[in-house]
């Protein structure tokens, strides 16, 4: 298919200029007038190819991520909060200090992943909060552990509103939703794999404690695949090494004159304040504080509740890998659903958040002789955390221009942040086992 080539210097498109753009752009001056030829089945091997040089990458480390994230809740059935005297509510308050860093530098997250190369950004993120990662070893106390997740969540900030970043750049809309499942899932595969891990560092010998063996394993490792990250993720089509010229053309032209816009290096300002103004923006805002609620609960006092309902410490580490594998379930779910069914993106949202309200009223409503039911309840409260990745693919496939997808990206993530900061705070130490107010 013939690709014409246009101007991307200029950002903003009006709307007949949008509705005239064909999947074209201007990859050089000096190549303003040639035209590009792929084939439908040319144009699946270029993304097959792509698929597997970037996909693995994104999802192991955005699963590398979310360990990290929650490490805390695998310690906190390790004796972390005996051995630095914290109370329910201390607990509480350093599980949502992740998110309180988090907010704070989302905005600056978005600035610097214009001015800057995406991947770099995110990368460089990623080698400082495993560093942090690895310091939670000596946090003894409130304050040291606060201000460490404070840290933490700062450094991770980046890694989300840069992953749709990096599916924009290098996929169309069609196939926002399949690649914001797979690199989402590595969250899903992560609390499979956490429970694995940890019920393993439970059982090593060691001269310094179980929990503080947690956070030195989970931050070296993240260490090391940020290096792999660095070496191997490119930051664009252009300069792809596994793509020979011609690709990277082709692999630039097809999917930056679908959404007329180009990374420029240079912050819009106009384009933030459309953001601002787009009413859709503010809609996503409150769709991500929603979703998100549950899950800043379930992360910091998921385990602690499974252990509440009967089961020993063994247990519930291994049990922990079962909520791991519904919320993989859920995920496969929503990305099914999107690519079956036309505009079902919000409906699959919807869905999720009924079957998550179920299990929570599972958990609430049955017995407490019944903790298989309510076991299975709170595998159903994860439908929550599965619609994470629906909505970002809808912030890259309904947002155009890069400041103002930038824009957007950074309110969600706030968003998300609100979300997650309020929900462990709703679970209030005087009312354990039941939270009647979280509930």
């Amino acid at each position: 298919m013939p690709h014409r080539m246009v101007s991307n210097k200029d950002a903003d498109f009006s709307n007949e200029e949008k509705a005239q753009v064909e999947l074209a752009t201007s990859i050089s001056a000096r190549e303003a007038n040639s035209t590009l030829t792929m084939t439908p089945a040319e144009e699946r091997k270029l993304v097959r190819k792509i698929d597997l040089h970037l996909m693995p990458l994104m999802f192991i480390l955005y699963l590398f991520q979310y360990l990290d994230k929650t490490s805390l809740g695998y310690t906190s059935i390790m004796g972390i909060l005996e051995d630095a005297n914290l109370n329910g509510t201390q607990y509480s308050w350093v599980s949502s200090f992740f998110y309180v860093g988090f907010l704070v530098a989302s905005p600056l997250s978005s600035i610097l992943l214009v001015k800057f190369p995406v991947v770099k950004v995110v990368v460089f993120t990623v080698l400082i909060w495993a560093g942090i990662e690895m310091c939670m070893a000596a946090g003894n106390n409130f304050a040291s552990l606060a201000a460490l997740r404070i840290l933490l969540g700062a450094f991770e900030a980046a890694i989300g509103p840069g992953f749709t970043i990096i599916t924009s750049t290098w996929y169309k809309s069609s196939e926002h939703a399949l690649r914001h499942g797979l690199w989402y899932s590595g969250a899903s595969v992560a609390y499979i794999l956490g429970g694995v891990l940890t019920y393993g560092i439970s059982h090593i010998d060691s001269a310094i404690k179980k929990w503080q063996l947690l956070f030195i394993i989970f931050g070296a490792a993240t260490f090391v695949w940020g290096l792999i990250v660095w070496w191997l993720l490119p930051t664009n089509p252009q300069t792809a090494w596994f793509l020979n010229e011609d690709e990277r053309k082709l692999a630039f032209a097809r999917v930056q004159g679908a959404v007329h816009s180009a990374e420029t290096g240079e912050w819009n300002h106009a384009q933030m304040r459309e953001a601002f103004m787009d009413p859709r923006s503010w809609l996503f805002f409150l769709l991500s504080v929603f979703s998100t609620l549950p899950g800043g609960g379930m992360t910091a006092f998921g385990s602690i509740i499974v252990k509440d309902f009967g089961y020993s410490m063994f247990q519930t580490q291994l049990l922990s890998m079962s909520v791991g594998a519904f919320l993989l379930f859920f995920v496969v779910v929503t990305v099914v659903i999107s690519m079956a069914f036309k505009n079902s993106r919000c409906l699959s949202i919807a869905l999720l958040n009924i079957i998550s309200l179920a299990g929570v009223l599972m958990v609430k409503l049955l017995p407490e002789s019944n903790k298989t039911g309510r076991l299975g309840g709170l595998w159903l409260i994860g439908g929550h955390a599965s619609t994470f990745p629906t909505i970002l693919s809808l912030v890259s496939s309904n947002i155009t221009g890069h400041t103002k997808k930038a824009t957007v990206n950074g309110m969600l993530f706030v968003g998300f942040c609100v979300g997650y900061i309020i929900g462990p705070l709703t679970f209030i130490a005087r009312e354990a086992p039941a939270y009647d107010v979280s509930s």
